[in-house]
């Protein structure tokens, strides 16, 4: 898995991990993480989808 995946792997896992909806979800991820705006949507689809695992660090089981 390259750098920017597992960027947007980490936030998608950091996002599921939250209590609830988060107000502004593009631009925060997009600075909390460094990401770019197609890669904050990536995460939230994936964290939505609960295609992230919490088993390892990398998002694969």
């Amino acid at each position: 898995m390259d750098e920017l995946s597992r960027a947007v792997a980490e936030a998608a896992e950091w996002l599921a991990a939250q209590p609830g909806p988060l107000p502004h979800a593009v631009p925060m991820l997009k600075e909390r993480f460094g990401l770019s705006g197609l890669q904050a949507c990536q995460a939230i689809a994936l964290a939505r989808n609960g295609q992230i695992t919490k088993d390892e660090p990398n998002g694969r089981s």
